[in-house]
C-alpha cells in the first residue's frame, strides 16, 4: 500500500498575513506579529492593583474593562496585529556642553520626527494593503491612541517579551521600538510570543534614578523622571535634583539593559537624532515664544505638551549645572514669569547656584511676590542658599584655600567607563594620571552630576568614554567584590583641599575589615577638634570604595555620611566582616 504525504492546504487568512509579513518592511514596519483578540483577562487584576496603589500616571484610560477588551465599533474583533518600529539609540558627533553654553536632552524616543506621524503613516499603509485585498474588513489603527495595551498586544502578537523595565524587548530589535497595533474581524492565525526574559538581571531597577521601579514590571508613574518630565506643574526637591539635564523623558532603564547591547538602528532617516534639536542650548529655550517653540520643537515627540514643561525642565537643569553665568536669566524668569510654577522652580535654581546675585534676587523676589506656593519654595531656597554659605565659610576657615590642578589652565579630558558591582552600577572616571572619580549610578543617571565635579576641579572638560583606560582599576574592584582582594593598587588622581587630601590620606591606611570613627581620623591628623570638617571630608571622598570612606562609623558604631547611601555603606562592610553590633561603641 502506498502512503502519499498529506498537509492541509493553508487558509486564504494564513496565506494574507505571509503576504503582510513580506511586504512589512516596505511599510516601514520592522517587525509584525498576530494574536487573538480574546480579553486579556489577567491583566485586569495587575491594572486594578497598579491603580489602587497609585501608580497610575492619569493618562491611561480609566475604563479598565475598555483596556483589556479588544473592540470594534462595527464588527466583532477576531485578531490583533501589533507592529513595532525601530529607533536610533545614539547621537554622531553630539554637541557639547561649554561654560556658560550648557545643554538639555531629550529621550531618544522623541529625536527625529514624532513617531507618532511615521507609525499611523506606516499603518495607513498596512490598511490600504489589507483594504485592497478585503474590502470589506473592519479595521481599527491605534497609536497611543487606543484604550488597549500596547505592550500586551506585543507580547501577545510574538514582538517581544515583557521586560522588568516595562518595555518590550524584542529578540532582534531591543527595546528601541515603538509599537502600535490594530483590531480586525479577520481571524488571522496567531503568532508565537516569545520565551525568552530578563533571567536574574536587576540593572534597570538598580539604576532607575527615582525608584520608580518598584519591582520587576511595576512602574510607579507618579515617580517615573520620563512621566514627571511631561507634566506641568511643580516637581519636588528630590526629583528635580534627580532630573539632571533632562528636557523630556528618560533612557536610563533601556540604556542600561543588557539585552540593548550593540542594538542601534539608523535605517529610519525620519527618526534619526538632529542633534541641535534634540541636545538644545539651555538658555535660549527660557526666552522662545510659542511660535519659536513650535518651530523649533513642533515636529518632535515632546512638544505635545507644549512648551511649559520644556521650559521648567531647563530652568532645573541650569540649576544642576550650578550654572552662575544663568543666574541673571532666571532672575529675570522669578521676577517676571507670569507661570508660578517657572517662578518657584527658578527660586530652587538659584538656591542651588547661590552666590550673593542670587540671594540679592531672591530677597527682591520675596519682597514682591504674591503666590503662596512661590514664596514657600523661595524661602527654603533662601535657607539652602544660606545654610551652602556658612558651610562653605566654615569649610574654608578650617581646611584653608581650595586649588584645583587646573586653576589657570586649559579644561581637561575625563576619561570614564561602566561597571556592574554587588553594590549597583558603578561610573569611574579617570585623567590622564589616574582615576579621579567614582560616582554611585551610570554615567547617564550620574551626567549633571560628574559635570559639576569637572567644571569645580578639571576647568570643565568633557567626558569620552574610554574602557581601556579604567579597565585595571575595574579588575581590582571586581576583585573586592567578589572577596578575592583586600588592597588595592590603583594609579589616583585626586582632586580636592589640602585638608580633604589629608584626611583621605588616612583613610586609605584604615586596612580592611577595621572600622575608626571620626574622632579618631580628626586625632591621626593631629586636628582633634575639626570632627565636623572630618566628616564632610569623608563624605566629599571622590573614589569610595578604593579610598575606603565606609570604615568610618559614628562612635556609637551607627553608620552615617555615607554619600553612596547607608545600604550600600552597610554592604561593604558585612563584605569585609566589619559591621559592628549595634551601639558597638568604637575606640576614638
Amino acid at each position: 500500500m502506498n502512503h502519499t504525504a498529506y498537509a492541509p492546504p493553508s487558509s486564504p487568512w494564513e496565506q494574507l498575513k505571509r503576504e503582510i509579513k513580506e511586504a512589512a518592511a516596505d511599510f516601514g514596519i520592522d517587525e509584525i506579529g498576530f494574536a487573538s483578540a480574546d480579553p486579556f483577562v489577567s491583566l485586569k487584576s495587575i491594572l486594578q492593583n497598579h491603580r489602587d496603589l497609585g501608580y497610575e500616571s492619569g493618562f491611561e484610560d480609566p475604563d479598565l474593562d475598555k483596556r483589556i477588551t479588544p473592540s470594534l465599533p462595527s464588527a466583532e474583533p477576531a485578531s490583533l496585529i501589533s507592529i513595532a518600529v525601530a529607533y536610533s539609540s545614539k547621537m554622531t558627533d553630539p554637541p557639547k556642553n561649554e561654560p556658560g553654553k550648557y545643554r538639555g536632552v531629550l529621550s531618544r524616543s522623541s529625536w527625529g520626527r514624532d513617531y507618532h506621524h511615521v507609525l499611523r503613516e506606516a499603518m495607513g499603509k498596512l490598511e490600504a494593503f489589507i483594504r485592497e485585498r478585503v474590502p470589506e474588513a473592519v479595521l481599527e489603527s491605534m497609536v497611543d491612541t487606543g484604550s488597549l495595551v500596547d505592550r500586551a498586544v506585543a507580547q501577545r502578537a510574538g514582538i517581544g517579551f515583557s521586560a522588568k523595565n516595562c518595555c518590550v524587548i524584542s529578540p532582534k530589535w531591543g527595546s528601541w521600538i515603538f509599537l502600535g497595533e490594530m483590531v480586525t474581524n479577520i481571524p488571522f492565525p496567531s503568532d508565537t510570543p516569545v520565551t525568552e526574559d530578563c533571567g536574574d538581571c536587576t540593572l534597570c531597577i538598580d539604576a532607575c534614578p527615582t525608584g520608580a521601579l518598584v519591582g520587576p514590571g511595576q512602574l510607579n508613574a507618579q515617580r517615573c523622571i520620563s512621566f514627571l518630565t511631561q507634566t506641568k506643574g511643580y516637581l519636588t526637591d528630590e526629583i528635580m535634583r534627580k532630573v539632571g539635564n533632562r528636557l523630556y523623558g528618560c533612557d536610563t532603564c533601556q540604556v542600561i539593559c543588557p539585552k540593548n547591547k550593540g542594538k542601534h538602528w539608523t535605517h529610519h532617516e525620519d527618526l534619526l537624532p538632529v542633534p541641535e534639536k534634540d541636545r538644545p542650548l539651555l538658555l535660549p529655550i527660557l526666552d522662545m515664544t510659542n511660535r519659536e517653540f513650535k518651530e523649533k520643537f513642533g515636529e518632535s515627540a515632546a512638544a505635545w505638551r507644549g512648551r511649559k514643561p520644556i521650559q521648567r525642565n531647563a530652568v532645573i537643569a541650569l540649576g544642576n549645572y550650578k550654572d552662575k553665568s544663568a543666574v541673571p536669566k532666571l532672575g529675570e524668569v522669578l521676577l517676571n514669569d507670569p507661570r508660578p510654577e517657572l517662578r518657584g522652580t527658578a527660586a530652587w535654581s538659584l538656591g542651588r547656584i547661590g552666590g550673593e546675585e542670587a540671594l540679592n534676587i531672591m530677597n527682591k523676589a520675596i519682597a514682591s511676590e504674591q503666590d503662596e506656593k512661590v514664596r514657600e519654595m523661595l524661602g527654603e531656597a533662601k535657607e539652602q542658599l544660606q545654610s551652602q554659605t556658612k558651610a562653605n565659610t566654615a569649610e574654608t576657615e578650617s581646611e584653608g584655600p581650595k586649588f584645583s590642578a587646573v586653576l589657570n589652565g586649559e579644561p581637561e579630558t575625563l576619561y570614564y567607563d561602566e561597571m556592574q558591582s554587588k553594590i549597583g552600577p558603578l561610573t569611574l572616571c579617570a585623567t590622564e594620571k589616574g582615576l579621579c572619580l567614582i560616582e554611585f549610578g551610570s554615567f547617564n543617571v550620574k551626567e549633571a552630576v560628574l559635570q559639576q565635579w569637572s567644571r569645580t576641579w578639571c576647568g570643565g572638560g568633557e567626558f569620552e568614554h574610554n574602557d581601556e583606560r579604567l579597565a585595571e582599576a575595574k579588575r581590582q574592584l571586581g576583585e573586592y567584590f567578589a572577596g578575592q582582594r583586600k588592597e588595592f593598587d590603583v594609579s589616583l588622581d585626586l582632586r580636592g583641599t589640602p585638608f580633604q587630601l589629608q584626611v583621605w590620606t588616612t583613610l586609605a591606611d584604615i586596612p580592611y575589615g577595621e572600622i575608626r570613627s571620626y574622632g579618631r581620623v580628626a586625632n591621626e591628623i593631629k586636628r582633634p577638634k575639626a570632627i565636623r570638617a572630618v566628616s564632610g571630608a569623608v563624605n566629599k571622598n571622590p573614589v569610595p570604595v578604593i579610598i575606603p570612606c565606609h570604615r568610618v562609623l559614628e562612635s556609637d558604631g551607627s553608620l552615617t555620611g555615607y554619600r553612596g547611601g547607608l545600604e550600600n555603606k552597610r554592604q561593604l562592610l558585612i563584605l569585609e566582616d566589619a559591621l559592628p553590633e549595634r551601639n558597638t561603641r568604637i575606640e576614638e
